[in-house]
């Protein structure tokens, strides 16, 4: 089962570093999309992985995740 996860940061800095990371784990493209206008990353991830990309998310200091 998947599960859609929300995090918003305070620059686009961040978001860029999430990108990297999420693509170098080997998470689709598909599976995450940036919106730079309100700085958030939404990420569509497997239960099985939901520890490792919370890890990713949470790294990058965002303000929110949901």
């Amino acid at each position: 089962m998947y599960k859609t996860t929300t995090a918003t940061y305070t620059d686009k800095i961040a978001l860029k570093n999430v990108d990297d990371e999420l693509v170098n784990k080997g998470v689709p493209r598909e599976n995450f999309f940036i919106d730079e206008k309100i700085l958030q990353i939404k990420v569509m991830m497997p239960e099985s992985e939901e520890q490792e990309i919370m890890d990713i998310l949470n790294r990058h200091g965002p303000t929110e995740v949901h």
